[in-house]
């Protein structure tokens, strides 16, 4: 089964499914055909998407993008022999797709391996998703698979890291730039971007020397030496696992790294950001997702973009990383926000944004006290008054909740600020924060102690709305009182799709 001639994958278009090789798959996303991979695994989405997009890169490095089913099979059998691209190639000296050549010339000492025991993030219960659901898995399964596990999936048991993760139980971050959510434009918009930006990869990282072949599967490896980050080529494809098909799938461990050298995860991928005052690239967590951090990942000084925010785009930025723990739950992260780096004014869209965050989280605190004076424990006895443990839990998931409140409408009109007024501004910001409040605080008047239930919430009550109108007193000047409860049109102004899924 080879991926350049025979039809493996199953592509949705709007005629219905249809089986086609990888030339076909590039050809029908530059014509806007996919709809999506019939497939594919939402968990694998994020690497599938970062290997198409690298791959193209790679392939049309020298020469212009291909119009063609055709012209794309040249292209990518450029950079590999025909061997690389087959599932199964029977001489244990040569690639096979995703698997290096195998210098022992013998999987003797290889372990079997299941297509959905192998690459299932690690769940606390099996009920949760079933290890082994898939009985008699396709060759699509298993390139896909492949992809995920030697570029992305950190939490398959017995593996490598990719280089591309800060550390062996980090998760590689997906942090990208596109002007449409249709596969087919933001695949080769990204293609693009890689293309015109390559040189500008290892600018931050590294002195790439292109001495190594971009395809990392094709080098051969006994697993017990490494490749320096310096040798590779900035859009290298990596393949840190000993994986390779005989008469079943299997799988040996490495004593080292594929690749080494790399700083604390810097390696220049493209949809990673870094932490430069850490000096590491983002190990992606649910807080990464959030408006608080989220917020300094694309407008602060903290972190610099990757190269997928290079090309000045009005559309979207798509999050994504599958993140986890080593043996705990693992969590599918998405998060997709109407974005725009080409606008007028985009100091004005900063300050908004940091400005927008110091407010929320005044507002949090102004919470916070009315909750600490409804649930504390009334002393006389001269020691600190504390909220209970057993309220402290219900204290801390209503701030919570108000927190997701504010989320749901950060980027709301942020992108309007070079606009709109300063006073227009606040009164906008500051009407929404105050709605959230007002409503997560009668919400979380079910938490009073019966006893001095009233006295506690009216002393609470008084000191909330106190605080309120002492810090946000540009509020009562908004004069649309509905305009923050509506929902937007299509454009940048509308509240975006933020998915947190158990995988």
């Amino acid at each position: 089964m080879n991926l350049l001639h025979d039809p493996v994958f199953t592509v949705d278009t709007s005629d219905g499914p249809e089986t086609c090789s990888l030339p076909r798959i590039y050809a029908m996303l530059d014509d806007d055909a996919v709809e999506g991979f019939t497939r594919l695994q939402a968990h694998q989405k994020q690497a599938w998407h970062c290997f198409l997009a690298q791959l193209g890169a790679i392939a049309t490095e020298n020469r212009d993008i291909p119009d063609s089913e055709e012209g794309w099979r040249d292209a990518l059998s450029a950079p590999a022999n025909e061997s690389a691209w087959n599932l199964y190639t029977e001489d244990l000296s040569k690639p096979a797709f995703m698997q290096p050549p195998v210098p022992e010339d013998t999987l003797d000492d290889f372990d079997e391996i299941h297509v959905t025991e192998y690459d299932v993030p690690v769940l606390s219960k099996n009920h949760a998703l079933k290890t082994r659901r898939m009985h008699d898995p396709t060759p699509e399964n298993w390139a896909y698979l492949l992809v995920n596990v030697q570029t992305t999936g950190f939490y398959s048991p017995g593996g490598r890291r990719t280089s591309r993760m800060n550390g062996s139980y980090g998760s590689r971050p997906f942090f990208g730039l596109t002007p449409s959510l249709r596969l087919g434009p933001w695949i080769l918009h990204d293609i693009r971007t890689l293309k015109t930006h390559i040189e500008e990869i290892g600018k931050h990282v590294v002195d790439f020397q292109h001495e190594v072949p971009p395809l990392l599967w094709t080098v051969p490896w006994d697993g017990s030496e490494s490749i320096d980050l310096e040798k590779l080529h900035p859009l290298y494809i990596d393949c840190p696992r000993r994986i390779r098909q005989g008469d079943t799938w299997k799988k040996k461990s490495t004593s080292t790294e594929r690749v080494t050298g790399d700083v604390n995860g810097q390696t220049g991928d493209p949809w990673a950001p870094v932490n430069t005052d850490e000096n590491k690239v983002l190990n992606p967590s649910r807080n990464a997702f959030e408006y608080r951090q989220l917020s300094d990942i694309l407008f602060g000084d903290s972190y610099r973009h990757p190269i997928s925010f290079k090309e000045a785009t009005k559309g979207y930025v798509v999050c994504r990383a599958v993140t986890g723990e080593q043996g705990g739950r693992v969590h599918n992260l998405q998060r997709v926000i109407p974005f725009s780096n080409r606008r007028r004014g985009w100091d004005k869209i900063e300050k908004e944004a940091k400005t927008r965050v110091k407010k929320a989280e005044t507002a949090a605190d102004v919470l916070s006290h009315a909750l600490y004076l409804m649930l504390k424990d009334d002393r006389n006895d001269g020691k600190q008054e504390r909220v209970p443990d057993r309220l402290q839990k219900g204290k801390n998931r209503q701030l919570s909740a108000f927190h997701s409140r504010v989320d749901d409408c950060f980027f709301r009109k942020l992108f309007d600020a070079p606009d709109v007024s300063e006073d227009h501004r606040n009164a906008f910001w500051e009407t929404i924060l105050v709605g959230a409040l007002q409503t997560q605080f009668e919400n979380a008047k079910q938490l009073c102690p019966a006893k001095d239930r009233w006295h506690r919430r009216a002393r609470a009550q008084s000191a909330f709305d106190g605080r309120i109108r002492s810090e946000f007193t540009h509020a009562k000047k908004f004069t649309d009182n509905n305009e923050h409860n509506q929902t937007e049109g299509n454009g940048l102004g509308q509240p975006d799709g933020r998915v947190v899924e158990d995988v």
